[in-house]
């Protein structure tokens, strides 16, 4: 492909795209489980794992299905394909070596070609953008639960630009996450700080009115001398 300009390319000739793994009924910790499950819990719409991807949060598994499970690796892409919100969140390396997705996900693993021309934090940046969660949105309206199918979400358009621009929109997207991180803590920082000085004021004028009167001299009191 040239990557010299912009084009576009449907996002079933990027990536193979996958259901996860075919749970029946709830999904129940085993703590002597060899897999580890991914949630949807496990990821924020803005953040995506964050935290969420450390084996001491997640679930353990024995499965019991005769799928073979495809444990996710570094770089694929979960895709929240029910609910509210349709979204997508770029898997770390940090992810435990055998885990796999519940159902609600899909399973968006780029090909070799695929990755010659789109990274996957911009894909996952592309799918989580306005115009393509209004594109996605109108697909889901019409059913009882929203929902996006494999079929629509295969038909995703996706705009390539150049991998130097991918990189310079994935960087600064993260740097304004992190900026956006570091305002939310200072808010909370001084909300707090304002709960103290209120306290300490309060405290303080309560104690002010309960103080004793000292006693006066009952002739100082009348005014005499």
């Amino acid at each position: 492909m040239n990557t010299s300009k912009p084009h576009q390319a449907l996002l079933k000739a990027l990536a193979d795209i996958k259901p996860g793994y075919p749970f029946r009924g709830a999904i129940r910790h085993d703590p002597k489980g060899e897999v580890s499950v991914v949630q949807v819990r496990h990821l924020d719409p803005e953040y995506g794992f964050g935290e969420g991807c450390q084996a001491a949060s997640l679930d353990r598994v024995t499965l019991e299905g005769r799928r073979k499970p495809d444990y996710l690796q570094s770089g694929d892409i979960l895709f929240v394909s029910r609910g509210a919100r349709f979204f997508s969140a770029v898997v770390p390396q940090a992810i435990p070596e055998h885990t796999v997705c519940t159902p609600p996900f899909f399973l968006i693993r780029l090909s070799e070609s695929g990755k010659a021309v789109i990274t996957p934090e911009f894909l996952a940046w592309q799918i989580n953008h306005h115009e393509a969660q209004s594109y996605l949105t109108r697909l889901g309206q019409g059913t009882l639960q929203h929902s996006i199918s494999k079929s629509q979400l295969k038909g995703l358009p996706v705009t390539i630009p150049s991998l130097h621009r991918q990189s310079l929109v994935t960087s600064l997207h993260r740097a304004a996450l992190d900026e956006a991180e570091q305002l939310r803590a200072l808010i909370a920082n001084r909300e707090q700080e304002m709960r103290a000085l209120g306290m300490a004021v309060l405290s303080e004028a309560r104690a002010s009115e309960q103080a004793p009167v000292p006693a006066q001299n009952d002739q100082a009191a009348a005014g005499h001398p």
